[in-house]
């Protein structure tokens, strides 16, 4: 059983590009991962496990907030984070997911100066793991994100950068993987996204984000690294 623990608040509204969130994810993992079953904790909201020992492993999601915010679901998610990492239980952090469990564990995140990162970006495999096959020199994915994880946290393993963001992927022994990038976007949840916040973006980023949607991604060669990190 996996753990996905989503720490998106969730706005309901009819047609809006958030209602779909979980199905995105519900998708992706069962694609990937067609093996499993997965159980959601809508954490954004403090629903919590009861114990990090409720699933085998666990999954932390994206989220428009930002991990260094005083709220009191953040802080419980950095201590079921703490735990995981104590007791050595396998966490795959994307996008939020990500730069929490690098602010978690002694890293810092901040909001970059180079702007939003949005669209598909490139970007090149540093190192490699035991369970990142089928190897690539490079890989695609879907972004959308404005802080970044400025300094890894101590004792782990820089495995992607690129230009725009040097601490793409990261891993901890072999028990934490951590992605910047999301896997789990598809082009049309990435547009509406990029869409409903035109302004937030400006004209131009906006525009080449869209125009970025053309390019291939590598989803599910990740998610292979995915499945093989949670075997």
């Amino acid at each position: 059983m996996i753990g996905i623990l989503n720490a998106y608040h969730f706005d309901p509204t009819e047609g809006n590009y958030q209602e779909t969130y979980k199905a995105i994810y519900d998708d992706y993992f069962q694609k990937i991962m067609p093996e499993s079953e997965f159980k959601t904790y809508n954490v954004g909201f403090n629903d919590f496990p009861e114990s990090i020992d409720e699933c085998d492993g666990w999954v932390i999601t994206g989220s428009p907030a930002s991990c260094y915010e005083d709220e009191a679901w953040i802080k419980r998610l950095i201590e079921f984070t703490l735990d995981c990492h104590k007791k050595k239980k396998k966490l795959l952090g994307i996008c939020f997911g990500h730069q929490l469990i690098a602010h978690a564990l002694g890293g810092t995140v901040e909001r970059s100066d180079k702007g939003w990162g949005v669209g598909v970006r490139q970007f090149a495999i540093k190192s490699k793991k035991d369970w990142m096959t089928p190897e690539l020199s490079d890989c695609s994915l879907l972004f959308s994100h404005q802080d970044q994880v400025a300094i890894l946290p101590p004792y782990s393993q820089l495995l992607a950068s690129d230009n725009f963001c040097e601490n793409q992927i990261f891993s901890l022994d072999d028990h934490i993987f951590s992605i910047q990038g999301h896997p789990e976007f598809t082009r049309d949840y990435a547009k509406g996204r990029f869409d409903s916040r035109v302004e937030r973006l400006g004209v131009d980023v906006h525009k080449k984000a869209i125009v970025s949607l053309a390019k291939k991604t590598d989803e599910l060669i990740v998610g292979e690294w995915i499945r093989n990190f949670f075997k």
